[in-house]
């Protein structure tokens, strides 16, 4: 398994959440409330949760083109819903398990 954080700096992170996880929830599992959510691709998994001053993000998967797929994913989203003021996200390291 390997494991990947990301993250997105913005006051408005639990709202960014709600968007994100309602519109994943159209194709595929996914629970979240304000703070924290959980989308589960067919490639793999992500964590989601809102800070004060960010969202996070914690991603897994199988193998790395798995995990790429997540990326994709959610750098993909996140311009999208974010596109007059365009966030981007950060990435830490991926660590295997």
């Amino acid at each position: 398994m390997i494991t990947l954080s990301g993250t997105t700096e913005t006051p408005l992170a639990s709202t960014y959440l709600d968007r994100l996880c309602r519109h994943f929830a159209k194709k595929i599992s996914v629970e979240h409330d304000e703070t924290t959510g959980h989308a589960r691709f067919p490639f793999g998994e992500c964590r989601l949760e809102a800070g004060d001053t960010a969202l996070h993000f914690h991603c897994r998967a199988d193998d790395s083109a798995s995990l790429e797929k997540i990326m994709d994913v959610i750098e993909r989203h996140v311009w999208m819903f974010t596109k007059r003021n365009p966030l981007t996200v950060t990435w830490e390291e991926p660590q295997s398990h």
